[in-house]
């Protein structure tokens, strides 16, 4: 606790202390729902910012979008709230970011389902840099509109006050960014928000459901930038009366350099040894990680079209060809039948992760993508209802990249999102969804058995393949009423249907922190691995008889089931059906853009 009060205290200055102190103590009320409407509350639980070596504008609290400076308020006052008109019956509260300095101002409110569970709160305020009096980065709203009451609406809306959602109306070439909630009928004061000038702003699409259900006439939802690599979200909700249009925009940096605020080399070994997960294999695995270089050391071969005979690789890729298309040429296991078996099952002892280092959400953030590489896939099962189906050879190929990537904030170098891999797509989580190693920041994660999806919790997991039509729910239905089998509900049965998962704990570890190589940090010159810019497959396409495996399976299930079976397998991506070898990280499309979820 001392360390945590320390690590505070030199973020902030000494006038402050007893401010800070009492909005800590304060803070665990938030987490329980209990905090009354004088009560500070802050909603990060990782709870101060680590301590980085000194270097640069990183972790100083403000970045600066190119006239327009915004740092994060973290902790808020409650507004009004509610506890119904739900599917969960917890309702929502609203919060507007407080202890301001100086310079700074509102660009919007900020609004939580009342879960139990702590969340992360990032929203950003505001402060005008450009020296503009007439044209600047920030002006006051000309007027507002009610987008929604509570007063005289539905019943079921249960408050001991009402509450009002206003949405500021900007000036000629400005944008509002978020809403204003108020516990009276009176407008808002114009000068208790910001717009901000639309060269600061982009476009925004409606994301998380936040509150409302299908009566409501209110709806709330999270909102994320709709396109471009320089947006900025500014964490506020998207209220929507069923008439009212998408009114709200995010910022965006048009700094020149938007890589200024990003870490040097030595905050990022910081950031690493700090977050970088540990991953716990299934104890059932038989294909583990590997080293790069180990795997080309072990007789692996070079295919190119045109070129009669493979070639071995050498000097850790450096005659793999750096042109052409993926389909040009791939990577195969030594032809041997024992040392292929070998080299699938990798060689844990000697796996390296590799990180590849680029800016996030307009600079504001850094993203760390971990890729993990395993020389062979496993085949995997498929859950269809109540039947685990093994699919043998099906899912299997030589090569597997996988890879978790740590989203840091660049304000204050705080863990904001861990992106976990899974299969063709993957999934954003907070840090508190996850179990931590005790006494640390680092998250758990549980690597899939065979496949190497990545998960937060040790259970089984079905990936869902698409979704089934009416007739084929009654289809499965039918066979199961038969077999005196409990029915699907409302589309998906209880046991799901889709890839299934396995993940669990065991002795086989990587600590991604121990061995990892930086392979790649887009604002700073580095050297590059050889094989990061080789085009074609580190695998070939399939050579067993894929038409023949399926039927084999489906042969020896119930016939409609058999029939099912078959349509669910078309619906999965080539990834998870192991028809051909992966590209490597650089060739991914989430490289240069977003992770795919």
């Amino acid at each position: 606790m001392a360390q945590t009060m320390s690590s505070l205290f030199s973020r902030l200055s000494l006038h402050t202390t007893l401010i800070v102190f009492q909005i800590v103590c304060n803070t665990s009320l938030a987490f329980n729902n209990m905090e009354n409407d004088a009560t500070i509350v802050s909603f990060d639980v990782i709870g101060p910012s680590l301590s980085y070596p000194p270097g640069g504008d990183f972790g100083k609290g403000v970045i600066d979008l190119g006239g327009l400076e915004v740092s994060e308020s973290l902790y808020f006052k409650k507004i009004w709230n509610t506890h119904t008109n739900d599917s969960k019956g917890l309702g929502v509260s609203f919060y507007e970011p407080t202890s301001i300095p100086t310079g700074f101002h509102l660009i919007g409110h900020y609004c939580k389902p009342n879960s139990m569970e702590a969340i992360f709160a990032t929203v950003l305020i505001a402060k005008d840099t450009t020296g503009d009096p007439s044209q600047g980065a920030l002006k006051s709203p000309i007027d507002y509109t009610l987008i929604w009451t509570s007063k005289g609406g539905s019943s079921d809306v249960s408050r001991r006050e009402d509450g009002y959602i206003w949405l500021p109306i900007p000036p000629d070439g400005y944008k509002s960014i978020g809403h204003i909630v108020t516990t009276s009928p009176e407008k808002p004061s114009l000068d208790k928000v910001r717009c901000v000038r639309s060269d600061f702003t982009d476009l925004t699409k409606v994301d998380k459901w936040i509150w409302g259900n299908s009566s409501s006439v209110l709806t709330l939802h999270t909102t994320k930038p709709k396109t471009s690599a320089l947006s900025v979200p500014s964490g506020m909700f998207l209220a929507q009366n069923g008439s009212s249009a998408h009114d709200l925009a995010c910022l965006k940096m048009i700094k020149n350099d938007p890589y200024y605020f990003m870490p040097d080399y030595w905050q990022i070994k910081a950031m690493i040894n700090s977050y970088a997960p540990w991953v716990y294999l299934h104890p059932d695995e038989q294909y583990f990680p590997s080293s790069v270089s180990w795997f080309f050391q072990n007789g692996i071969k070079l295919y190119q079209t045109g070129q009669t005979m493979p070639a071995p690789v050498v000097n850790n890729g450096a005659n793999l060809p750096t042109s052409g298309g993926p389909d040009d040429a791939f990577l195969d296991l030594p032809s041997d039948e024992y040392n292929k078996e070998r080299v699938k099952k990798g060689f844990l002892s000697n796996a390296v992760t590799y990180i590849h280092v680029k800016p996030a959400l307009g600079g504001t953030c850094t993203d760390l993508a971990i890729w993990l590489y395993y020389p062979f896939n496993g085949g995997g099962e498929l859950q269809l209802g109540p039947f685990t189906i093994n699919l043998g050879k099906i899912g299997e190929h030589v090569s597997d990249w996988e890879h978790i990537t740590l989203r840091v904030g660049n304000f204050h170098g705080s863990l904001k999102a861990v992106y976990l891999s899974q299969h063709a797509k993957g999934v954003w989580l907070t840090p508190n969804e996850f179990e931590l190693m005790s006494g640390s920041t680092r998250p758990v994660v549980y690597s899939s058995l065979h496949g190497h999806a990545h998960y937060s919790t040790p259970t089984s997991h079905i990936h869902m393949a698409g979704k089934l039509d009416s007739k084929e729910i009654q289809m499965l239905n039918h066979e199961f009423q038969k077999m005196n089998i409990s029915p699907i509900v409302k589309g998906e049965n209880l046991m799901g249907i889709g890839v299934r998962d396995e993940a669990a704990k065991s002795n086989n570890v990587i600590d991604i922190a121990s061995s990892y190589n930086i392979i790649c940090i887009d604002h700073k010159q580095s050297d590059s691995e050889p094989w990061l810019d080789y085009t074609g497959r580190w695998g070939p396409k399939i050579t067993y008889g894929f038409r023949e495996e399926v039927m084999k399976i489906a042969s020896k299930l119930p016939k409609l089931v058999g029939k099912l079976f078959i349509k669910v397998l078309q619906k999965l991506p080539p990834e998870l059906l192991g028809q051909e070898g992966p590209q490597g990280p650089k060739m991914k499309e989430s490289w240069f853009g977003e992770e795919r979820v």
